[in-house]
């Protein structure tokens, strides 16, 4: 085979189905990236919120690095979903690119008149995630510095 052609040459659908395979196992993969860290954090604020509700911290030092640690947490989650969403535009893009190169998205090419895939427009979640994330951060910052708040 000469250099000028692709290890592919002549096997061009298992090299597009080997690809297209890989990036959907990509897609389920941050899935479930995403949804244990937000699980995880989300879970990590209940009980410190409960904790703290239960267990008040008198000391303004403590406070503030206790919020510290907290928005530290709450950043670092939010920085791995965000980046996470990222990576899934790309591959989103790779899987639409791959269904155009088998002419998923032509019409006529396997149904006279009509597409295998319909137009499909991204919905990202993430800011669902990030919403949750800030609530959190918020919510427990409310708990530790509003117990010295007297009414």
């Amino acid at each position: 085979m000469p250099a000028s052609q692709p290890a592919y040459h002549g096997h061009e659908f298992e090299a597009l189905k080997l690809r297209y395979e890989d990036q959907v196992a990509l897609l389920r993969t941050l899935t479930t990236i995403d949804w244990q860290v937000f699980t995880s954090y989300i879970t990590v604020q209940v009980v410190l919120g409960s904790w703290l509700i239960q267990h008040p911290i008198d000391n303004i030092l403590l406070k503030v690095g206790l919020a510290i640690i907290d928005f530290t947490l709450a950043s670092i989650a939010g920085w791995l979903l965000f980046n996470n969403y990222k990576r899934r535009i790309e591959v989103v893009g790779t899987v639409k690119n791959l269904n155009e190169a088998l002419g998923f998205t032509k019409p006529d090419i396997y149904i006279p008149g009509k597409a295998i895939n319909p137009p499909t427009i991204f919905r990202p979640w993430v800011y669902g995630y990030i919403v949750g994330v800030i609530t959190g951060v918020l919510g427990v910052a409310l708990i530790i510095f509003g117990s010295s708040i007297t009414p």
